[in-house]
């Protein structure tokens, strides 16, 4: 096409409709040169377009620092949110003021530029509501800029960004992990107009196993979005609406051409492994180290067909009567074959005892499991006299183990590094799943975990054994 005017005509189009579009071309109007488009930028673009129709409403990005995180999630996203409707009103929260303000003062060059209003002349930036906290728009939205642990009070917002909620020297710090914790339980889901459809976004880089990502990755129900500098297994990541994947590599460099594998090493070095593991890796090492590793573990694309099923076993960790504020009942369900157990399902929940009687029978038609296990302890016993009845086949068969978690965990490491472990290359259980296993026993709740190893240390017992070979199915 010879005709430039054209051309940029439908360079705007395409920036307006496509955020990918918008991001590349609004860079050089805050940084000399053209950005480039490295595999980790389609990622997070492809996943804020899913936030923005909403089929996203919660979403932890994680990725080491200088990736370019801020710019695509709290600046260039921010300000094509107010481009696409000038009503939007935005949240932008980070670890200081200071922070927030310089995130809020590049939003503002870039939409103050003759390129921003040019591709959305409708967003007319209020000249009475500019400040180093607040872009305001003439249509009513902002862009809000704050800290963590400020108070919003009389402010609500539709989308609310935590770009570093914490400071990496505080990390190792108890109390400001749980600070910062505390303010976005009590606050963050406050600020929504409308709480049905309000969204939040967290990226940030892992500072510690007990930061907020690492709270939110284990309450399992947030869009997990994690980008390692060195991949540690095979994962696809999506990039483009349709369905096209991106698939990383076991060992891939997140970006050779910012960090290659010499650059990655001499850091790990110079940080130590915990900083360079949590920052760069998005994988905290808990104090003292971690039993299980993420190395040994095998992993399935695909779940095993019958053929290939000696038999579905579930595992039921239960919490104590009484507990159920605090601990996590837990279901684990297996597919045991000749290459080792499968891990199917994560079924996890903090229900009353009458409804956990419900989910035990659920879960087991659901899966259609041969053998369930529970513990013989506090509510397990209560689940074993009201489900196993006289004269019939007792399919819930209970485990008394002797020794301490720690030790029967310890036991079971060899099955972990034999590879006789699988579990599945995405799930939308999996990372709450992972951030428990790799940390025990430094992990807040261990429960999952604990159904893993009271499977694994069943499958030792003849009675087990016997109960298979026995039971119909």
């Amino acid at each position: 096409m010879s005709d430039p005017l054209e051309m940029r005509r439908m360079v705007d189009a395409l920036c307006r409709k496509d955020f990918r579009s918008f991001a590349i071309r609004a860079f050089p109007e805050l940084e000399p040169g053209m950005l480039e488009v490295a595999a980790h930028i389609s990622i997070i673009c492809r996943l804020l377009e899913t936030i923005f129709v909403g089929d996203v409403r919660r979403a932890v990005v994680c990725i080491p620092p200088r990736y370019l995180k801020t710019y695509l999630i709290t600046i260039a996203y921010s300000a094509w949110l107010l481009g696409k409707n000038p009503k939007t009103r935005i949240i932008c929260a980070s670890y200081g003021a200071s922070l927030a303000e310089k995130f809020s003062a590049d939003t503002l060059k870039l939409m103050r530029s003759g390129w921003y209003r040019r591709i959305f002349p409708a967003t007319i930036l209020d000249p009475k509501k500019q400040s180093q906290t607040e872009i305001g728009t003439t249509a009513g939205g902002y862009r809000l800029a704050t800290s963590v642990g400020a108070t919003l009070t009389g402010r609500g917002a539709d989308i609310i960004i935590v770009d570093d909620p914490l400071k990496a020297n505080e990390a190792h710090s108890p109390t400001a992990r749980q600070s910062c914790i505390d303010w976005f339980n009590s606050t963050v889901h406050t600020r929504f107009n409308n709480p049905k459809r309000g969204k939040v976004i967290v990226v940030a880089q892992r500072l510690h196993a007990e930061d907020l990502p690492g709270h939110l990755i284990e309450a399992g129900s947030w869009n997990t979005l994690i980008l390692p500098a060195i991949n540690p297994q095979v994962q696809d990541y999506d990039i483009v609406r349709g369905g096209l994947k991106a698939r990383f590599a076991t060992g891939r460099i997140l970006q050779p051409s910012r960090h290659d594998v010499v650059d990655l090493a001499l850091l790990k070095r110079e940080m130590g492994e915990h900083d360079f593991e949590a920052q760069f890796n998005q994988q905290p090492v808990p104090p003292g180290g971690a039993i299980f590793k993420n190395i040994w573990v095998k992993r399935y694309t695909k779940a095993p067909g019958p053929a290939k099923t000696e038999a579905i076993i579930q595992s039921w960790d239960t919490a104590y009567e009484g507990d159920e504020g605090n601990s996590y009942s837990v279901c684990t369900t297996w597919a045991k074959c000749p290459d080792g157990f499968h891990l199917l399902d994560v079924w996890r929940d903090r229900p009353a005892f009458a409804d956990l009687v419900k989910q035990v029978y659920a879960q087991k038609d659901k899966w259609k499991a041969k053998l369930v296990i529970v513990e013989k302890k506090a509510s397990g016993i209560s689940l074993i006299e009201v489900i196993n009845k006289p004269g019939l086949v007792a399919w819930l068969q209970n485990i008394s183990p002797v020794k301490g978690k720690v030790e029967r965990a310890q036991q079971q490491t060899v099955k972990f590094e034999q590879g006789r472990i699988w579990l599945p290359e995405e799930a939308p259980w999996l990372p709450a799943y992972e951030a428990e296993l790799f940390q025990f026993p430094h992990c807040k709740f261990d429960d999952q975990v604990d159904s893993t190893i009271q499977l694994l240390t069943a499958s030792d017992y003849a009675n087990f054994r016997h109960a298979l070979n026995y039971l119909p199915g």
